[in-house]
């Protein structure tokens, strides 16, 4: 058929009131008023906002804040904001790493989405659009001849002729089967063929136990040993309580059971009363459907099945495509060609759907002990710890990740890693000699950290030491093999400071870079600790960067948990 042009007073019914149906409303009546032409938006949903869940964890990934500032003219509400997200910690059999957000891609933030479907769908109202509390129950598409090729859609409260049906019920099944059944004949709108399951449920807590033992971190769990069906788990903290979710091909209720029982997950949430949760189940795609569009209609969101595997940023696709689709139709028309632009306008989500397809299958079929050397090439690797990152945030896309991580100079380099890894690994390992620091051992450190840092420092050595073995010289160690000196600590007790009570510092440790990953740092540590113990101290302070992962990571192996002070800075100018 012919291009099909918008024409004036068209209308338009969107099947579906969530944030593909909203944004796709949005965005045409915004785009029909500056362009002056006039078009009736009417929108079907059966769910009552006020009363109703969503089967959606509600997490709002970068750059979706950006998207609907720039392309719907929609400043969020903070009162929407339910917790910004800082960091994720990702746990794969018994490794974990702590992936830190550096803030460059913009906000993640959390929020209930009953109360953000219904902010979009009152927005959309506002701009004009009208809103039917009706489920669709048949979609009739009339051939030129009848009705000049016009939609009629069916719902409890009667019908509409439609110059084009924009769907956007996600998943829903029943749906589903309406517009197969609609578009039966050359070119069949196929639902998507693989789905993952999901469960979600929810638990309230108290805002200490929020503070301490979640705060503003998701916890990502990829393919827990024990439940094997489980792909992978989150708990996401909102305002007054934690989102956990679940999801697998095969998952059923029974896994979320065990999965709340599991220690790694236990220790981050509050008390559960198990027999106050309520489970919810879903699905989400992770393989495309088939002809999602032609002539007077378009699906949006996860009936396109355009999402991507993990962090499938269900939100941030249904926005996307929903503006995509009112950009087709107001630039272009609602025919098949006319969607045709359309779909190439999705490419990049098309593309992230393979890529991620890619990622998913090796993190299915990888052995735990690649995963695990992985997490811990990524504390010293800071491509990889991007990566890794970046795929369960889901800030970068796929395709990105993949050149970046597979770059020759990379691979080269990360050979070159593993080799010297295991050549240190395989070198006899001579006696750890942890013994008190002296005057004379001044020289042999201040080479160490020249080697570490880069940088001479030969006078604030001197001076740094001297001050430590006049305060506390029984808190200060180094560690020897083979009579070299190849590791120092330097500690002191203090109190008073930042008004804390007396307490252990560790204040710095060097461990020479040819021998790493030998134990000695935990060493020397373990060696502070026992005089701390004898000296009476009950706890210890360090302070590290919160960018610097590696070292966080580090000092939380050996215990150390994040303390309750943060550091202010204020820069000096020429102006004040």
């Amino acid at each position: 058929m012919a291009q099909l042009p918008l024409k004036n007073n068209a209308n338009i019914a969107i099947v579906g009131s969530g944030p593909a149906g909203s944004s796709c409303a949005i965005r045409l009546l915004q785009q029909a008023k500056k362009r002056g032409i006039n078009i009736n938006v009417t929108m079907y949903e059966g769910k009552d906002f006020q009363v109703h869940h969503n089967q959606c964890v509600g997490v709002l990934s970068p750059p979706l804040i950006e998207i609907l500032s720039e392309e719907l003219d929609i400043e969020l509400p903070p009162n929407l904001f339910k917790r910004t997200i800082y960091a994720y910690m990702l746990h794969y059999d018994e490794s974990e790493i702590l992936l830190v957000d550096k803030g460059d891609a913009g906000l993640t933030i959390t929020v209930r989405r009953l109360e953000f479907d219904r902010f979009l769908l009152e927005t959309a109202q506002k701009l004009g659009a009208t809103l039917i509390r009706s489920r669709v129950n048949y979609i009739e598409f009339m051939t030129p001849e009848e009705e000049a090729g016009s939609v009629r859609i069916y719902c409890d409260s009667g019908y509409l002729k439609a110059d084009c049906m924009v769907a956007a019920f996600g998943l829903d099944s029943m749906m589903l089967t309406v517009l197969e059944d609609a578009t039966r004949g050359a070119r069949q709108y196929h639902r998507p063929k693989k789905v993952l399951k999901t469960y979600i449920t929810k638990i309230h807590s108290s805002p200490v136990v929020m503070r301490q033992k979640i705060g503003n971190i998701i916890y990502a769990y990829v393919k827990p040993r024990e439940i094997p069906r489980i792909e992978f788990g989150a708990i996401s903290p909102k305002g007054d309580h934690v989102i956990i979710n679940i999801a697998g091909e095969k998952v059923t209720s029974l896994d979320m059971d065990m999965f709340l029982s599991l220690e790694e997950v236990r220790e981050h949430l509050p008390d559960i009363n198990y027999g106050e949760l309520n489970y919810f189940e879903g699905s989400f795609p992770t393989a495309p459907s088939q002809n999602p569009y032609g002539d007077r209609y378009v699906a949006v969101g996860d009936t396109t099945g355009w999402m991507r595997p993990f962090k499938g940023k269900g939100i941030n696709v249904a926005v996307t495509t929903g503006i995509r689709a009112a950009d087709a139709i107001i630039n272009y028309g609602v025919g098949k060609d006319s969607f045709d632009k359309y779909e190439l306008s999705c490419k990049d989500l098309l593309d992230d759907y393979i890529y991620g397809a890619m990622v998913r299958t090796i993190c299915n079929k990888a052995s735990g002990l690649f995963m695990s050397y992985l997490m811990n090439v990524a504390l010293v690797n800071p491509i990889i710890y991007d990566a890794l990152f970046d795929s369960v945030s889901g800030q970068r896309a796929y395709k990105d990740i993949m050149k970046s991580i597979l770059r020759p100079e990379f691979v080269k380099k990360s050979a070159s890693i593993i080799l010297k890894k295991y050549i240190k690994r395989g070198r006899k390992m001579h006696e750890i000699i942890i013994r008190n620091l002296s005057r004379a051992d001044i020289d042999a450190i201040r080479k160490i950290d020249e080697r570490i840092t880069g940088k001479p420092q030969e006078a604030y050595w001197t001076g740094k030491i001297t001050k430590y073995l006049s305060s506390e010289p029984g808190a200060c160690f180094v560690a020897e093999v083979d009579n070299k000196l190849v590791g120092f600590i330097l500690g002191d007790i203090r109190g008073w400071e930042y008004m804390s009570p007396i307490s252990g510092w560790l204040d710095i440790i060097g461990v020479d870079i040819d021998y790493r990953s030998m134990g000695i740092g935990k060493k020397l540590i373990d060696a502070l600790f026992d005089y701390f113990k004898k000296a009476g101290i009950e706890e210890i302070i360090t302070m590290v960067s919160w960018n610097d992962v590696d070292l966080v990571e580090y000092f939380r192996s050996t215990g150390f948990e994040r303390g309750q002070y943060i550091n202010m800075i204020k820069k000096l100018g020429d102006k004040q």
